[in-house]
């Protein structure tokens, strides 16, 4: 309803000064109009009538038009920025005087003029008040007060020279008149209607544009795509086959039956390999499921403080083999979000600073202030550029001359991180020029002090003893998996068991009892999903803690572990993560 009074409100509006326009622009040529009808006149009734009497007549008449004329001049202006409320009325009133100027000249000539002449005027006057449609352009309410005064004249006059004939002139006038209002109201409704035709096609050609604009959006954003595509096949190519290169070679030289110290440099670089292959698929994935919209944050209360030092602890040792000192001054702060998500920040935020910075220190703060986490990463590196610094976080973009230097990744982390940023709703800025180092500074919301972090660390690493003798099963269908999480749980001090399947998990709990800790895959043979197994196993021999690893990143997959309340891990886990994990696990399970 408010709608649509709306709609009328405007319309009537637009009605308006429509005929205000055009009612102006006719008026322009009204003097003209009016001296041919001055000419017409003093044809008619002169000499008759007394030429000074005559000139005031006419000398009022082309007064009222020029007025009504500069009155039309002054409005179009004014039509075209801010249209007077009142101008309408103005109109209706000098409309009524020139009326008034028209008519008075039956009231002053007819009484003195022969009866052809009378005729004739009369005739005159007439055609004038009829020929005022045109001129008030449809309007009922100014061809009323022109038409109606030029009327009453010539009928007043026609009835003081003629009395008695004077009722049926009144009458007929007044058919007349009324005739003229029904046309014009008739030629109102057609405006009106033109208007809203104007409107309808005004209105359908601005959605034309639009969806125009909106296909050549849609069109331009397919050819960005398709681009970025290209740029991500000839990138990640690139990038996996080195790495997967060198694990051939490698593999070669563990047949070869090397010698200790050959093993140990390759189980080294072996280590970094897989790592650099898991952070490509890692940011691959997480800018998947970001640009899909289908990465779902989680917000729950957690140390970020520890989360933090966890990271900087994970890349102390590439620091070190590059000679950089890597400080970290962090303040206790909880923060109610998504660690996983944090993480990827910090790490891809860390790793660029390592990456892109030759000689000096690393220095990662952290302090809660107003409210938020305020997470610096500052490094002593080459710099960036001031044009450089908005691409800097697109996909796929790497700065001119460091791509030579540095051809490791694939130009993604600034990007997850800014999109990571945006969904989080925190802010990143960014401070650097060339040779002065380089700032990034993250406002996180939803912060608050917390316990010392180097409190938490110490009990963790207190609770290795206590997991000696726990038993941790490890269910996962591939064999290589299971056997390399047997050798590193044992290395912890849990008595470990594996299993590969639903059943055998079954058999497994029925022939040694509940685990202190189930590690379970998320996808296991016959579509069976392992959250569903686990809850399956709690629900039958009671409560034990529970960590769901899957190399899966789809929401679909993901949505029954956290239904039911499971920490999930993605693979490849790194080991501080994994640890961390267990530790967290082991704390909540109820035999500890």
């Amino acid at each position: 309803m408010i709608e649509r009074a709306c709609l009328d409100r405007q319309q009537r509006v637009e009605l308006r000064d429509e005929l205000l326009t055009l009612h102006a622009r006719i008026l322009l040529r009204m003097p003209l109009f009016e001296l041919a009808l001055i000419g017409a006149v003093a044809w008619i009734v002169l000499p008759d009538v007394a030429l000074s009497e005559f000139l005031v007549w006419a000398g009022f008449a082309l007064g009222v038009e020029c007025v009504r004329a500069a009155t039309a001049r002054w409005a179009l202006v004014r039509l075209a920025s801010d249209p007077p409320q009142h101008l309408h009325h103005v109109f209706v009133a000098l409309d009524g005087a020139a009326g008034l100027a028209t008519g008075s000249a039956a009231v002053l000539f007819v009484a003195h003029i022969p009866l052809l002449s009378q005729a004739l005027l009369e005739t005159t006057l007439y055609t004038v008040a009829g020929a005022g449609i045109a001129v008030a352009v449809s309007s009922k309410r100014m061809l009323a007060a022109y038409s109606s005064l030029v009327l009453i004249g010539a009928a007043t006059g026609w009835s003081m020279a003629n009395p008695g004939k004077a009722a049926v002139v009144i009458v007929l006038t007044v058919v007349y008149w009324l005739f003229l209002i029904g046309v014009s109201a008739d030629s109102e409704r057609l405006l009106r209607r033109s208007i809203d035709i104007r409107r309808q096609r005004d209105a359908a050609v601005d959605q034309l544009e639009r969806r125009n604009q909106e296909m050549q959006e849609v069109a331009a954003r397919a050819e960005r795509a398709a681009l970025t595509r290209a740029r991500v096949l000839a990138a990640v190519s690139h990038d996996l086959r080195q790495p997967l290169h060198a694990l051939s070679a490698y593999s070669a030289v563990l047949l070869a039956n090397p010698s200790a110290q050959t093993l140990q440099e390759a189980g080294h670089n072996i280590d970094s390999l897989v790592r650099a292959l898991g952070e490509i698929l890692g940011e691959l994935f997480d800018l998947s499921r970001l640009a899909t919209g289908g990465y779902r944050l989680q917000h729950e209360p957690f140390a970020l403080d520890r989360s933090v030092a966890g990271v900087c602890a994970e890349f102390a040792a590439a620091a070190a083999a590059k000679g950089l000192a890597l400080n970290w001054e962090l303040d206790p702060v909880e923060l109610i979000g998504d660690a996983s998500a944090i993480g990827r920040i910090v790490r891809n935020l860390l790793d660029n600073a390592i990456k892109y910075t030759e000689r000096g220190e690393v220095r990662v703060t952290l302090a809660p202030v107003a409210g938020e986490a305020i997470l610096e990463v500052c490094d002593t590196g080459r710099g960036i550029a001031a044009g450089e610094h908005q691409r800097i976080f697109e996909e796929f973009y790497q700065i001119e001359g460091v791509i030579e230097d540095h051809p490791q990744g694939v130009g993604l982390g600034l990007s997850i991180v800014k999109h990571l940023c945006e969904l989080m709703r925190a802010r990143i800025e960014l401070c650097s020029s060339l040779g002065a180092g380089t700032r990034f500074t993250v406002a996180m919301p939803g912060a608050r002090a917390g316990i010392g972090a180097a409190a938490v660390l110490r009990s963790i690493e207190g609770g290795r003893e206590s997991w000696r003798g726990a038993r941790a099963y490890v269910v996962d269908d591939d064999p290589a998996v299971r056997t390399s999480m047997q050798v590193l749980l044992t290395l912890w001090g849990f008595e470990v068991h594996c299993a590969g399947s639903a059943a055998e998990v079954a058999v497994l709990i029925a022939k040694r009892g509940r685990p202190d800790l189930l590690l379970i895959d998320q996808r296991l043979p016959h579509a069976q999903e392992g959250a569903a197994v686990a809850a399956r196993a709690c629900a039958a021999h009671g409560e034990f803690p529970v960590l769901v690893i899957t190399g899966e990143s789809g929401e679909c997959a993901l949505r029954s572990a956290r239904e039911h309340g499971y920490t999930v891990l993605q693979k490849p886990v790194p080991f501080d993560t994994l640890y961390a994990a267990v530790s967290t696990a082991m704390q909540r399970s109820p035999s500890a």
